[in-house]
């Protein structure tokens, strides 16, 4: 019994240590293994066309990407060769049928309609002849006055007299309310221009303090590294550039020439001084490795400086 128990215990030990062998497997995979990215493209003629390719782990997951302006944009997801996403292939849908009555069944309806209609009709002139007739006999009924106005001419008047002294409180008391309003709305103004000026002090001695330029000198290292990783390594672009003044192409040459330590001829100008035109076409590859984000990350969250910074950001200023 107790051999069965041990031996059971060790497969499901052995079963979890290769869960956990896969799952580490993985997560290196992902994070070691870039992502790679490639496009093209050229504009000529006012029509530009451009290609994007991005796959990863030997094009088991790949994406593809075609544009070309006054068309849509068609994407493709392929796992494994195997196609799982395709905008052109969802919008296709099936064409609907519309079923046509016979002229026959048409006509039948239309004249069960017609009777339907006109009985409804009398029906309705019937209920409006009798209200008419109740509408006679209630105008009959003759009203009964009193005998006697006096009273009512005196009630009126007393009613007018409370009526104008209402108005004139009325009007006193918003008098009063809008000189009140006015003067809160002053003191209001004047809390929030103290306010605000408090929380610019704090904010300048705020960057102004060491620790504060520290994180900002770690911020700028790691979001370079990443740029410095993620750019392209390879690019070429073939221009075929020219303006109708000789002297503006003179300027971009003397331009190109001056980048050229950064660009090390891979932008290439075949320049047209008598004509204007604008045409060309662009390659580039690179790859984005996502141990750089997770390695910048780590670096960020686990910082004094930045932890200090971002607790001070949180602070409400009184």
């Amino acid at each position: 019994m107790v051999s069965i128990l041990l031996t059971v215990l060790k497969i499901i030990g052995i079963v979890v240590l290769v869960i956990l062998a896969l799952i580490l497997f993985v997560l290196l995979l992902v994070m070691f293994v870039p992502v790679r990215y490639r496009a093209n493209g050229s504009y000529q003629d006012g029509t530009f066309m451009t290609r994007l390719r991005v796959s990863w782990l030997l094009h088991m997951v790949s994406v593809k990407g075609d544009f070309q302006n006054g068309q849509e944009l068609h994407i493709v997801l392929k796992i494994l060769g195997i196609p799982f996403f395709d905008t052109l292939r969802n919008k296709k849908t099936k064409p609907t049928k519309t079923k046509v009555k016979p002229t026959g069944e048409i006509q039948a309806a239309s004249s069960e309609n017609d009777s339907d209609n006109e009985s409804y009709e009398d029906i309705m002139y019937d209920s409006y002849e009798k209200t008419e007739t109740d509408r006679t006999q209630d105008f009959d009924v003759t009203p009964e006055w009193p005998e006697t106005k006096k009273l009512d001419t005196a009630a009126q008047s007393g009613a007018k007299k409370r009526n104008i002294f209402q108005k004139i409180e009325e009007f006193i008391g918003k008098f009063v309310s809008f000189f009140i309003n006015i003067k809160f709305t002053f003191d209001k103004v004047c809390d929030t221009i103290v306010r605000i000026k408090n929380n610019i002090n704090y904010y300048l001695q705020l960057l102004q303090s060491d620790s504060t330029k520290q994180a900002l000198i770690v911020c700028r290292g790691q979001f370079g590294r990443i740029l410095k990783k993620v750019a392209p390594r390879k690019f070429k672009v073939n221009l075929h550039l020219g303006f109708e003044d000789p002297a503006v192409m003179g300027q971009v040459l003397a331009m190109w020439g001056m980048l050229y330590p950064l660009h090390q001829g891979r932008i290439d100008i075949q320049p047209e001084f008598d004509r204007a035109v604008m045409e060309g076409e662009f390659s580039f590859q690179g790859r984005i490795p996502v141990f750089v984000f997770v390695h910048a990350g780590c670096i960020l969250f686990f910082n004094k400086d930045i932890k200090r910074l971002i607790k001070s950001l949180r602070q409400k200023v009184v």
